[in-house]
């Protein structure tokens, strides 16, 4: 079995084309791998799906209006091309030459000829098979150690500013190593190559670097650690060719929540799981429910509960998505008990505070479990935040910096959900209230 990374457009004219060739794909023993539509992205997700397949399959289609084609596409496929993988790109006609380097295998189809060319397009996908081999293996050198962030920038940061990225990083449950950023050449003391190589996310800033972090930066987008850059310049000069995602993120200001606030949701995005096209069902309920729920609340993970058949259906008559089903409360029930527990075992935290924050958190979990499954992943990020805000709040020493931005965390994600249930909102707001008296 394959496991290939498939790049297509999410257009709804586009949708028979995209069924085709992902059926097509699973006929050669290919599991499609791919991201279901969002509008939160950054350049560090489709890195790390793409380390974690075998190669890519991707469709570009042509598209009216422009840009044609989609620039999102086209730096997927150069991701690939930077990775070394094999990658097969099939081309609409009516595009124009020249869309994608020579040297990448792709293929032409006709919108209107697809049965026609069957043939031809499956004899594509076997010579892609034949560079993937018969079974291809796994990693050479599994990590055997706890998952490592590499961080660039030292040299780009106070004190007071590193502290509160580690600490967040490390609440992430990442093992934090700074870049080395001491010397003005290419040094051979230590093993840089090997540290950029074992580091499952890099977390680097654009500007300000030392030669040797530059060197560090370099190597790191040569092997495609998945990698979120960040600039502290509001005239940065975005390259056009580019989607803006793809492109370094602005930090506003120099306060250290500041740089914590845009790293959290750049790591949210990074940590976001795929999805993977195992069957020819698979591959049609993902074409329904793609273009069923684009552009509706927690879209994202509706299509994921309907592909795998987890809480949700497609009412095929009228064309639309009713989710059903207690996955997503059922799962947030048992995150919520083991806060609790957290907090019930915390000695750092005096009894009455511990009971204090405990009843919160009940509180918390009785009026999420009021979200229909629709809303699960809303209901999911303020889980995320309140994990956030009990990890930092019964360490032994709390970082008061990540206790503002994580209590802050809190109440923004609970505004999503109230209109559903503003009661949440309300107890976000004594956590964080609770959380300001221990400053």
């Amino acid at each position: 079995m394959y496991l290939i990374y498939n790049a297509h457009s999410y257009r709804p004219p586009d949708k028979d084309l995209n069924e085709f060739f992902q059926e097509l794909m699973v006929s050669e023993d290919m599991t499609p791998s791919l991201d279901p539509w969002s509008n939160r992205l950054n350049a560090a997700k489709p890195e790390r799906h793409l380390r974690s397949c075998d190669g890519m399959v991707a469709v570009v289609p042509f598209r009216d209006p422009p840009p044609s084609p989609s620039p999102y596409i086209l730096f997927e496929i150069d991701l690939a091309i930077r990775a070394r993988k094999p990658v097969l790109v099939f081309l609409e006609d009516v595009l124009p030459s020249g869309v994608v380097p020579r040297g990448v295998m792709q293929r032409r189809f006709s919108r209107r000829g697809l049965l026609r060319q069957v043939r031809e397009h499956r004899h594509a996908l076997r010579v892609l098979k034949s560079y993937l081999g018969t079974e291809p293996g796994p990693p050479y050198e599994p990590s055997i150690d706890q998952r490592t962030c590499l961080l660039i920038g030292r040299t780009a940061l106070d004190d007071a500013q590193l502290s509160c990225v580690s600490d967040y990083l490390g609440t992430r449950q990442y093992n934090v190593i700074t870049a080395p950023h001491g010397t003005g050449w290419l040094s051979f003391d230590e093993p840089h190559e090997v540290l950029v190589t074992k580091s499952m996310l890099c977390v680097s800033f654009a500007e300000n670097l030392s030669p040797l972090e530059f060197y560090i930066l370099g190597a790191t987008r040569a092997v495609l650690t998945p990698l979120i850059l960040l600039t502290r310049n509001p005239q940065y000069p975005f390259d056009k060719r580019v989607p803006f995602e793809y492109q370094p993120t602005i930090v506003h200001g120099g306060e250290p929540d500041a740089f914590c606030s845009v790293l959290k949701k750049e790591v949210d995005i990074f940590e976001e799981d795929y999805l993977e096209l195992l069957d020819q069902g698979k591959v049609h309920r993902y074409r329904q429910a793609v273009m069923s729920a684009r552009g509706t609340e927690s879209s994202r993970s509706q299509v994921i509960n309907i592909v795998n058949r987890r809480g949700g259906k497609l009412d095929m008559s009228r064309d639309k998505i009713e989710v059903s089903g207690v996955i997503g409360p059922v799962n947030i029930k048992s995150r919520l008990d083991k806060v609790t527990q957290t907090v019930n075992n915390a000695p750092s935290l005096a009894s009455d505070k511990r009971t204090e924050l405990a009843a919160m958190i009940r509180e918390l979990q009785e009026a999420l479990a009021a979200a229909p499954a629709t809303r699960a992943e809303d209901a999911a990020q303020v889980t995320r935040a309140a994990e956030m805000v009990v990890a930092e709040v019964t360490k032994e020493k709390p970082s008061k910096g990540m206790l503002s931005v994580s209590a802050e965390g809190l109440k923004e994600a609970a505004k999503a959900l109230a209109d559903i249930t503003p009661t949440v909102i309300g107890i976000a707001t004594k956590i964080g209230a609770f959380v300001a008296g221990l400053l």
